[in-house]
């Protein structure tokens, strides 16, 4: 499964990080848009458990499935993670402490 490293992209490009998404910033702080398959389902779940970890109550997680939404924020291959309204991952199914670490630092920096 090919997926795409955003950060690495963008450095190629002389940019640091990724950029916010206007259309992310409203509504919950951390956004989880998956498709039908296993592999969503375990980023999901993966979420679920770091933001549980950290304190960070289900009602600022919003959990998107609806494709015509995802492809709104410019995705093009789930799962996708976005966190304090800049896209964090795509396309690759992370740890827990992965995201635990993204949440956290994201949020630190917000």
């Amino acid at each position: 499964m090919a997926y795409i490293k955003i950060n690495d992209i963008l450095k190629k490009r002389g940019k640091k990080e990724a950029q916010l998404v206007p259309q992310a910033v409203e509504g919950a702080r951390i956004k989880v848009l998956i498709g039908g398959c296993s592999h969503c389902a375990k980023l999901r779940d993966n979420v679920l458990e770091a933001a549980a970890q950290l304190g960070i109550p289900e009602s600022d997680i919003e959990v998107i499935t609806d494709l015509a939404k995802i492809m709104r924020f410019g995705i093009m291959s789930t799962p996708a993670l976005i966190v304090e309204g800049r896209i964090v991952s795509i396309g690759k199914v992370l740890p827990v402490d992965k995201v635990a670490e993204l949440i956290k630092n994201k949020s630190e920096l917000s």
